[in-house]
């Protein structure tokens, strides 16, 4: 089991409008998804390996269970909060790909610890 600290963000539905000066209109990530993006990000890069030795012997589509542990009882979305997991595991090289050939999501549950905030990922 490899862990990812912070609350894990919807990236889906964080994203906002930006106007540059040329008048040009772009679509980012929100705050707090650029946030996460910074903080995990040596996270992803330390459990790489392991993850990697967590997948020998494995077949594909890789059964990936994800267990959240949230800072609060706010309502989400299992599958919102676990596309931006999948898209990370894909950019850190942890997956080729985060479609259907290669994954598939199984959601553990989730418990909110506000002092341990984070996601468990385990390959079944």
């Amino acid at each position: 089991m490899i862990f990812i600290a912070g609350n894990t963000p919807s990236s889906k539905n964080s994203k906002q409008f930006v106007t540059l000066k040329s008048g040009k209109t772009l679509l980012i990530n929100s705050k707090t998804v650029q946030k996460y993006l910074k903080e995990s990000k040596a996270d992803w890069l330390i459990n790489k390996n392991e993850f990697l030795k967590m997948l020998k012997g494995k077949e594909k589509p890789y059964r990936i269970e994800l267990y959240f542990i949230r800072d609060s009882r706010r309502r989400f979305d299992y599958i919102n909060a676990a596309q931006i997991i999948f898209d990370l595991m894909q950019e850190y090289g942890y997956i080729e790909d985060d479609d259907s050939t290669n994954i598939i999501p199984i959601f553990k549950g989730f418990e909110v610890d506000k002092s341990r905030a984070g996601v468990e990922i385990e390959i079944l």
